[in-house]
């Protein structure tokens, strides 16, 4: 999925899924980013919903377009208040940066800082 975020005002993005979602049930949409790990939960909103197909609208807030943003994110549709998702995925997230620099630090998910190797030689007979 390819998401733009235009740079000024509050944007609205139409998604569309590929599977039926209630209308009665509320979903939390989650953006997490494969650079730095940091989640961000986007408000959503169940538009329409049938069964080949369900449209939601994503209400990215003022100033993220302008946040550079940009990158890959792993996206995660999970019914409101539970832990079990229902669909993820990956999402590129194209934005027009021209305000504060990326300023956030690399994350590889585990401690490396103090990482020590150990090394086996095998010696030749």
């Amino acid at each position: 999925m390819t998401i733009r975020v235009l740079e000024s005002g509050v944007n609205v993005v139409d998604v569309f899924f590929n599977f039926n979602l209630s209308d009665t049930d509320t979903y939390d949409f989650e953006l997490t980013s494969q650079y730095s790990h940091q989640t961000i939960q986007i408000p959503n909103a169940l538009i329409s919903s049938n069964q080949r197909y369900s449209r939601m609208q994503l209400l990215f807030p003022a100033g993220f377009g302008d946040e550079h943003k940009n990158g890959i994110y792993n996206w995660t549709l999970k019914l409101s208040g539970e832990t079990d998702f229902i669909q993820k995925g990956l999402a590129k997230i194209i934005t027009e940066p021209g305000g504060d620099l990326g300023t956030i630090s690399y994350d590889a998910g585990v401690d490396a800082e103090n990482r020590v190797a150990d090394v086996y030689f095998r010696p030749n007979y």
